[in-house]
C-alpha cells in the first residue's frame, strides 16, 4: 500500500478512495436454539425490526507483575467480552417482545412456586450475526457473529399518555461466549 501523506490532500485521498463506513446501513439475523420453537418468517422479522445493535470490542485481561523495578499490566487468561444490547421496533401486537421473552423464560421458566429450573446451556443458546453495509446497502463489508449468545435480559417497554406518533420498543441485553469477525 502506498504511503499517504499526513495533510488535508492526504486525508481526503483516503476517504475518496476508502470511502467512510455508514452506521445506519446494516442487517441483523438472530438463530434461535431448536428447543425454542418458531418458524423462520418469526426469525427474519425480529430481524428486520431491530433498529440498533452494537458491533462490540473485547478486553484483555491484565494484572499488575510486581517484580523488582517496573510495575506494569499484564495479560493473562481468557479475553473479556461485553454483553451486546439489541433495541426493537414493536409491532401492534407486541410480537418481538413475546419472542424475546419466551426465550428468556426457556432458559429459567417462572414454574408458579415450584422452583426454578434452569435449561441445559447448549439447548437455550443461538447466534447473533450482525452485518455491516456497503452504502448500496446490500454489500456486506464487515460480518461479526457472536457465538453461544442468549437474551440475559430483556426490559420493559415504557407507556406514557403523553407520547403521540411513537413507536414502542423493546431492548434485550445478549450474553454470548465470543464474537468472531469475518
Amino acid at each position: 500500500m502506498a504511503s499517504t501523506e499526513f495533510n488535508v490532500s492526504g486525508f481526503t485521498s483516503t476517504i475518496k478512495t476508502m470511502g467512510l463506513a455508514n452506521p445506519n446501513k446494516f442487517k441483523v439475523e438472530i438463530t434461535f436454539p431448536e428447543k425454542v420453537k418458531i418458524d423462520n418468517s418469526t426469525s427474519r422479522n425480529l430481524s428486520l425490526m431491530c433498529e440498533t445493535v452494537s458491533i462490540q470490542g473485547r478486553g484483555v485481561q491484565t494484572m499488575l507483575d510486581l517484580q523488582y523495578g517496573l510495575r506494569k499490566e499484564i495479560a493473562y487468561n481468557a479475553p473479556v467480552y461485553q454483553p451486546i444490547t439489541l433495541s426493537f421496533l414493536c409491532t401492534s401486537e407486541l410480537k418481538e417482545k413475546k419472542l424475546l421473552d419466551k426465550w428468556n423464560n426457556f432458559i429459567v421458566p417462572n414454574n408458579k412456586g415450584k422452583g426454578f429450573d434452569v435449561a441445559y446451556y447448549k439447548d437455550y443458546i443461538g447466534t447473533i450475526t450482525v452485518y455491516l453495509l456497503d452504502s448500496d446497502g446490500e454489500t456486506v463489508k464487515y460480518t461479526q457473529t457472536y457465538e453461544e449468545a442468549y437474551p440475559k435480559t430483556v426490559n420493559s417497554i415504557e407507556l406514557n399518555h403523553s407520547t403521540t406518533n411513537a413507536v414502542a420498543r423493546v431492548t434485550a441485553e445478549f450474553q454470548y461466549a465470543y464474537w468472531n469477525p469475518k
